[in-house]
């Protein structure tokens, strides 16, 4: 996922599978500013 950027969400998503949902309630809790953004990211608005 190093090569992927948050122009391709759906691909950073698919990577996740079944945990993407979990790991957004971590980022909305722990990086709501989306401050760690420059590797393949999760965005905090879903």
């Amino acid at each position: 996922m190093n090569e992927a950027h948050d122009d391709n969400a759906q691909l950073v998503n698919q990577n996740y599978q079944d945990n993407y949902a979990r790991l957004l309630d971590i980022k909305r809790r722990y990086d709501p500013s989306n401050m760690f953004r420059l590797n393949a990211n999760i965005k905090p608005q879903g």
